[in-house]
């Protein structure tokens, strides 16, 4: 199932609970803003890093590994052993190039604390979607979990050294549950 990513504007009419709007909108990095509201423990629970098929949009989106093996991670933010956000990322072969391969060896370190203190590195405009559960990537995202409802998720294209990377973020109904201190 392909999904509609839409822009800002459009997503922030579409999005009905506006408790969401703080986390989906955010700008900088999303563990760095969840440890601040987080009540409890942050921490990241490693699901995979390996090198694996991207999904077929994910591919389409970074044009260049379309139908090739990537490295991919996938991870749980989570706020007191809670699930709040469902976090992929997608590395093109060419990505991992000289410092750059320090991304496939995270483990449980959250990304943002390599892309957002790099001077090297950019954003894209993020694009949001409203994802259905009949979608792999809610699939993904609510394994062991019975989330019946649609989720909402971001993506975002960075570049690290010139070179692509893509991030995609699902919100799940949990993350409501994270307070400031």
């Amino acid at each position: 199932m392909k999904l509609r990513w839409q822009n800002k504007v459009t997503a922030r009419l579409a999005l009905r609970d506006k408790r969401l709007n703080t986390f989906l909108f955010q700008n900088g990095s999303l563990s760095h803003f969840i440890q601040q509201r987080c009540k409890g423990s942050f921490h990241i629970e490693l699901i995979n890093e390996s090198w694996s098929y991207p999904m077929a949009d994910e591919g389409h989106l970074l044009s260049s590994c379309n139908r090739k093996i990537t490295f991919i991670r996938e991870s749980w933010l989570k706020c007191d052993k809670q699930r709040i956000v469902y976090a992929r990322t997608i590395i093109p072969r060419s990505t991992l190039k000289g410092e750059s391969q320090k991304l496939m060896r995270l483990g449980t370190k959250p990304l943002g604390n390599v892309l957002f203190n790099d001077n090297t590195t950019y954003r894209t405009n993020m694009r949001y979607a409203k994802i259905p559960p009949q979608c792999e990537l809610h699939k993904q995202a609510s394994k062991e979990s019975a989330i019946a409802s649609h989720l909402w998720g971001r993506q975002s294209l960075f570049y690290v050294n010139n070179k692509p990377l893509l991030v995609t973020e699902v919100f799940l109904p949990t993350i409501l549950e994270c307070t400031q201190n």
